[in-house]
C-alpha cells in the first residue's frame, strides 16, 4: 500500500447507514423479510438491541430486497411517545406523500389533518384509497422504526395502546398494506404485542457473523489502512459481530493510525486501542446496563468479574456467578437466580450463562461497574418497609430492648436477606447476649462483603468467643477461633499471647509429645518473623519444655497462612493443593461449624475428634447427608484405625457443585457400607477427593499429583471425557488403575482404564437402533466437535445409522441460526433431530427443542445423556416433550429399583445416575482389593473380577477386554413432564 492514511475517518458512529455500499451483511434477514412478503404475510416483526443497527437495516430494504410489486416507506416513530393516534396518523401520510412523491391535488395534509380530528378512518378511507390509485399494482409496505416508542405506558408494550390497535383493524381492512415495525426489545418484552397481531413471524437483528463483520472493518478503509488478520480477529473477538461497536473499535484505530502515520492495524494495535474505545463508546455500552434490573445489574458484574478471575487464574471456564456471589456475602434469592436467565435471554450472556457475549462490554463492565461495588445495590429492595423496621429498632434501642432488637433485624433480612448495612449491627446485638455462633456467622459474611470495613468486628468476636470457650474449658473450640484471628490478621498479639496460654495447657493435659515437637520447631522458626520479642518466645518454650519432663514439644501456636497458602474455612490451604482426605472442604460456601472444626481436628492428628466432628456435621440444615463430611467422617475412622486402604475421586468442584455431589454421593455410599461392615481384614477405606475443574490442564496436574502419592492404589474420575483424556496418559506411564464411571468418550481405552458407565458406541447404537425401528431415515445432528464426549456420540451415531445425515451442525457457532436450520431441515423432509450437546451446552440444545415446538415442525428429538437431568427438564417444559435419550442408568428400570429406593432413603432425595455409576466404580475397586494390595494387584484384579446386581446399582459389573461394562444404554422418553423407561421389561 502507498497512499497515506490522510482521508476522512470512513467508519461511522451512532448513525444510520443510508448508502448501500456502506452497509454489510444481514443478507439472511433480507431473505427472510422476502420470503414472508412474497408468500402475503402482512405483519412481520423486527427486534434487537439498542445500537445493533436496526435502523439502518429498514433504510436497506429498497437496496437489498428484489420485489417489485412493494414500495418501502420508512417511517420513525422516535419523536411520537406522547403523539396522539391522529397527529402520528397526520405525520404519517406527510411520510408517504413525501416519498412517493404524491401530487398535492391527490391528497392536501392541511384538509387530511382537520379530518382526522373527527374521524380517524379518513386515513384509511381517503387516504390510502388514493395512495393505491398512485400505485397501481404495487403494496405499500410500512417500515416503522421505533415501534416501542408509542406505548402508553412507556414501558413494555401492551394490548392497550390505541395505535396498536388502530394498525390492527387496518391490516384487516386493507389488502394492499404491509407493516414490519423494528422495537428495541427483547422476545419476552413484547409477548402482548406479539399475541396483539395473531403470533405474526418476528426475526432478530443479531450481531453480523465473522464473514459481514471482516467486511465491515476491512472495506470502509480500503486503500487507506490495512488490518492483519490477527487484528481482524481481535476486532472480532472484542466486538463478536456488534456493528455498532465493530465500528467503535476500527474508527478509533484509524485515528490511531493517522496520528502515528501508520499504514497497517495489528493485533497489538487492537489490544491497545480498547481503553480509548470504551471511553468514546460509552454511550452505546451504557445502554446494556440502564435498562437492567437491579437483580440483573448484580448479576452481570458478577458473571464479568468471574470471567476477570478465570482469565487472571487461566482457568477455561469462569466460575458460576452465583456462586462468586457468595463469596461475597450475598444470599441466593430467587430474583438472582432468574436474573441470570434473563440475561441469556436477552443475548447478554453466551449459552453457558457464564461469559459476557461481546468481550468488549466485559471489559467495560469491570471497569465501570465492579462487583464490590454492585452488590450494594441489593439493598434497596423493600427500602420504605424497612426504614419503618429502623425506626422501631432506634426506639428499642434507646430502652435497652436487645431481644426486640434483635427480632426486628431479623425481620428486615426476612424481607431482604441482602440488607448488608444490617449484617454488622445484628452481629453485635447477638454479641451482647452471649450468642456468639450467630456472632462470627453475621461478622463473616459482613466480612464476605466489606473485609476493609468489617475485619475489626470480626476479629474482636472471634476473641471474645475464643475466651468465653477458654472460660468453658473447651480449649480445642478455643484454639480454633484464635487460630482464625491469625489467619485474617497474622501479627496480631493478643491471639498470639491466647494461644500460648492455651498451647500450654493443652501441653499439661498431655497433648501428644511427637506433635508438640514438631509444631514447637516449626513455631519457633515461624515466629522470629513476628514483632513478638524472641526472648518472650523462648522463655515461653522452655516453659513448655518442662511442662513435658524435658522433652520438646508444642502444638501449632500461630497458624498463619504461609505463602503459597490462602485461606479457606478457618484453614490454611495450599493454593495449588487440588486434594483432600478431610483437612479442607471443596464446598466452602455451605455452611457447616462443626465440619470446619472437624477439619481442624483432622489437620491436627486427633481423627477421633473428627470424625466425632463429622459425625454431627454428616447432615445439614435440612437433615439431608452431605457427601463430602460422610467421605470425610469414613477417612476420621480409617485413621484412627490405622493400615488404611486408599483411593482417590476426581471431581469438577470448582465450577460443578451438583454434579460433583452426584458423583462424591456414589462413592460415599459404597466406602460407607465396605467401613461399616469392617473393611477388608480390618482395613478400613479412605478416599482422597481431588479437584480438577474438568479443565484438562488442572486434570494433568492432579494425575500426577496422584500418582506421585503411593498410597493412593486408584482412580475414579474424572467427570468430563476432555479432563479424563488430558489425564489417562499420565496414569497409563505409572501403571495406577482409572476406573470411569462418566466419561464415555472412545477415544479413552488403555490396559489400566475402566469404566462403569456405557461408552458412546453404546449409546450412539442404541439411539441408531431406534431411530431405524422408528423409520426415522433423514435426520440432522447438532453437537460440539471441540467435545471429545460430543464428537465421540455424533461419530458413533453416524457410523450405525442407515439413514440420511441431512446435516452436521456446529452447536458453538456463534452465527448458527437455529430457527433457520430447523425451517429449511424440516423442508427438506427430515424426520428428527439428534441433540449430541456436551456439558457446556445443553441449553442450547433445550432452545433447538423450543424453537422446533414454537414454529410447530414436528421434528423428533433425540440425544445423550448430558441432556439427561430436571434442570433440562424444566428449562424445557413442553418443548422437549417426546424426547428420547440414551442414559447409562435409570431409576425407575426394574434392575435398579432396589438401589434406587436404598439411595433415596438414605440421602433423602432422588441420586442420579453418575451416583450409580460411581457407587458402582468405587464397588469394583473394593472388589479388587486382596489381602496386601497394590497398584499391580488391583490392575490385574479387575477384569476378573464380577459384581451381581444385588452388589451394584442394577446391572451386573463385569469388565470385557478394553476395560468396558458389559452393559447397554438404556431409552427414557419424556412422558408429561418425567422420564419414562422405553423398552424396559416389567
Amino acid at each position: 500500500m502507498t497512499n497515506k492514511n490522510t482521508g476522512i475517518n470512513p467508519y461511522i458512529l451512532g448513525k444510520q447507514i443510508d448508502k448501500p455500499e456502506e452497509f454489510f451483511g444481514r443478507e439472511d434477514l433480507f431473505t427472510f423479510i422476502e420470503d414472508n412478503l412474497n408468500a402475503d404475510i402482512k405483519f412481520l416483526l423486527l427486534h434487537g438491541q439498542r445500537r445493533i443497527g436496526k435502523s439502518s437495516v429498514l433504510k436497506q430494504f429498497a437496496h437489498n430486497i428484489n420485489l417489485q410489486k412493494f414500495v418501502f416507506v420508512y417511517f420513525d416513530l422516535q419523536n411520537h411517545s406522547n403523539s396522539s393516534v391522529r397527529n402520528i396518523l397526520h405525520d404519517l401520510a406527510e411520510e408517504i406523500t413525501e416519498k412517493l412523491g404524491l401530487d398535492s391535488d391527490i391528497i392536501t395534509l392541511s384538509s387530511l389533518d382537520e379530518e382526522l380530528k373527527n374521524n380517524l378512518d379518513i386515513f384509511s378511507q381517503k387516504f390510502l384509497t388514493k395512495v393505491y390509485q398512485k400505485l397501481g399494482d404495487k403494496n405499500l409496505v410500512l417500515l416503522l422504526d421505533e415501534f416501542d416508542i408509542v406505548s402508553s405506558d412507556n414501558g413494555i408494550l401492551n394490548q392497550g395502546n390505541s395505535f396498536y390497535i388502530y394498525l390492527q383493524l387496518l391490516l384487516k381492512q386493507q389488502t394492499k398494506l404491509f407493516i414490519i415495525p423494528v422495537v428495541g426489545r427483547f422476545k419476552d418484552d413484547f409477548q402482548n404485542l406479539y399475541q396483539l397481531f395473531k403470533s405474526p413471524p418476528y426475526q432478530e437483528v443479531g450481531l453480523l457473523n465473522e464473514i459481514s463483520a471482516k467486511r465491515l472493518i476491512i472495506k470502509p478503509a480500503q486503500g487507506m489502512l490495512e488490518y492483519e488478520e490477527d487484528a481482524i480477529k481481535a476486532i472480532f473477538k472484542l466486538s463478536a459481530g456488534h456493528p455498532y461497536f465493530t465500528q467503535a473499535i476500527c474508527f478509533n484505530l484509524f485515528l490511531q493510525a493517522k496520528i502515528e502515520e501508520k499504514l497497517t492495524v495489528t493485533s497489538s494495535d487492537v489490544q491497545g486501542i480498547v481503553d480509548k474505545t470504551i471511553e468514546s463508546a460509552t454511550g452505546g455500552l451504557s445502554w446494556f446496563w440502564d435498562g437492567l434490573s437491579i437483580s440483573e445489574q448484580v448479576v452481570f458484574s458478577a458473571v464479568a468479574e468471574a470471567q476477570k478471575i478465570a482469565i487472571e487464574q487461566k482457568q477455561s471456564f469462569p466460575e458460576d456467578p452465583l456462586r462468586l456471589l457468595k463469596k461475597h456475602g450475598v444470599i441466593q434469592t430467587e430474583l438472582l437466580t432468574e436474573a441470570t436467565k434473563k440475561l441469556a435471554q436477552k443475548g447478554y450472556l453466551d449459552d453457558t450463562e457464564r461469559r459476557v457475549k461481546i468481550e468488549l462490554v466485559r471489559r467495560w463492565l469491570v471497569r465501570c461497574h465492579p462487583l464490590n461495588q454492585e452488590i450494594y445495590k441489593l439493598e434497596e429492595f423493600e427500602t420504605e418497609e424497612i426504614n419503618n423496621i429502623l425506626e422501631k429498632i432506634t426506639q428499642l434501642s434507646q430502652n435497652n430492648k436487645n431481644q426486640g432488637v434483635i427480632d426486628h433485624y431479623e425481620e428486615i433480612f426476612k424481607l431482604n436477606p441482602n440488607h448488608f448495612s444490617t449484617l454488622s449491627v445484628l452481629a453485635e446485638s447477638y454479641l451482647k447476649v452471649g450468642n456468639f455462633e450467630k456472632t462470627l456467622e453475621l461478622y463473616t459474611r459482613a466480612y464476605q462483603v466489606n473485609p476493609m470495613h468489617n475485619k475489626e468486628g470480626l476479629l474482636l468476636a472471634r476473641e471474645a468467643y475464643g475466651k468465653n470457650l477458654i472460660e468453658q474449658r473447651e480449649l480445642i473450640k478455643a484454639k480454633i477461633q484464635f487460630e482464625g484471628v491469625l489467619e485474617t490478621e497474622p501479627d496480631r498479639k493478643s491471639a498470639q499471647q491466647q494461644l500460648i496460654k492455651i498451647k500450654a495447657e493443652l501441653v499439661k493435659q498431655e497433648a501428644p509429645l511427637r506433635q508438640v515437637e514438631e509444631q514447637l520447631m516449626k513455631d519457633h522458626k515461624n515466629y522470629s518473623r513476628t514483632p513478638i520479642r524472641q526472648g518472650v518466645i523462648l522463655g515461653t518454650i522452655a516453659a513448655v519444655i518442662a511442662l513435658v519432663g524435658g522433652g520438646i514439644g508444642v502444638s501449632r501456636f500461630f497458624p498463619s497462612c504461609s505463602g503459597g497458602q490462602q485461606k479457606v474455612n478457618s484453614s490454611c490451604v495450599s493454593i495449588h493443593s487440588n486434594i483432600s482426605r478431610g483437612d479442607r472442604t471443596f464446598f466452602f460456601t455451605i455452611p457447616n461449624t462443626s465440619r470446619d472444626q472437624g477439619i481442624e481436628a483432622f489437620k491436627e492428628g486427633n481423627y477421633p475428634q473428627a470424625a466425632a466432628l463429622f459425625q454431627n456435621a454428616v447432615r445439614d440444615r435440612n437433615n439431608k447427608p452431605d457427601p463430602e463430611v460422610l467421605i470425610y467422617y469414613n477417612n476420621a475412622k480409617a485413621r484412627e484405625k490405622g493400615n488404611l486402604l486408599t483411593l482417590a475421586v476426581v471431581v469438577p468442584a470448582d465450577n460443578s457443585q451438583d454434579a460433583t455431589q452426584e458423583i462424591l454421593r456414589g462413592v460415599a455410599q459404597a466406602q460407607n457400607q465396605f467401613n461399616a461392615n469392617g473393611g477388608s481384614n480390618g482395613r478400613l477405606l479412605e478416599i482422597a477427593i481431588a479437584n480438577d475443574s474438568n479443565d484438562p490442564k488442572k486434570a494433568e496436574q492432579v494425575a500426577q499429583q496422584l500418582v506421585n502419592d503411593k498410597s493412593v492404589l486408584g482412580v475414579i474420575g474424572h467427570d468430563s471425557s476432555e479432563a479424563t483424556q488430558a489425564a489417562l496418559p499420565i496414569y497409563k506411564q505409572a501403571g495406577i488403575p482409572i476406573i470411569s464411571s462418566t466419561s464415555t468418550a472412545n477415544s479413552l481405552n488403555g490396559r489400566n482404564f475402566f469404566r462403569t458407565i456405557p461408552s458412546d458406541a453404546a449409546s450412539g447404537e442404541k439411539l441408531a437402533q431406534y431411530a431405524q425401528n422408528s423409520a426415522l431415515n433423514k435426520v440432522v445432528i447438532f453437537y460440539n466437535p471441540k467435545s471429545a464426549y460430543s464428537n465421540s456420540l455424533r461419530e458413533e451415531f453416524t457410523n450405525k445409522f442407515k439413514g440420511q445425515i441431512f446435516r452436521k451442525i456446529d452447536l458453538t457457532d456463534q452465527t448458527l441460526n437455529i430457527e433457520q436450520e430447523l425451517k429449511e431441515s424440516a423442508s427438506q423432509k427430515v424426520q428428527a433431530v439428534m441433540l449430541f450437546p456436551d456439558v457446556h451446552h445443553t441449553s442450547r440444545a433445550i432452545e433447538i427443542a423450543k424453537r422446533n415446538a414454537n414454529n410447530n415442525l414436528g421434528l423428533k428429538l433425540l440425544g445423550g445423556e448430558s441432556l439427561y437431568n430436571q434442570q433440562n427438564l424444566n428449562e424445557g417444559n413442553k418443548a422437549v416433550e417426546g424426547l428420547i435419550l440414551a442414559v447409562p442408568w435409570f431409576r425407575k428400570a426394574p434392575q435398579s429399583k432396589k438401589f434406587a429406593k436404598s439411595a433415596e432413603d438414605y440421602w433423602k432425595g432422588g441420586v442420579s445416575w453418575s451416583t450409580a455409576t460411581s457407587f458402582d466404580a468405587t464397588k469394583a475397586f473394593i472388589k479388587s482389593l486382596s489381602f496386601n494390595p497394590s497398584r499391580q494387584s488391583i490392575l490385574a484384579g479387575l477384569p476378573m473380577i464380577e459384581l451381581s446386581s444385588e452388589e451394584t446399582s442394577g446391572d451386573v459389573v463385569k469388565f470385557n477386554k478394553e476395560g468396558e461394562r458389559q452393559s447397554k444404554a438404556i431409552l427414557v422418553r419424556v412422558e408429561k413432564g418425567h422420564f419414562q423407561c422405553l423398552q424396559c421389561s416389567p
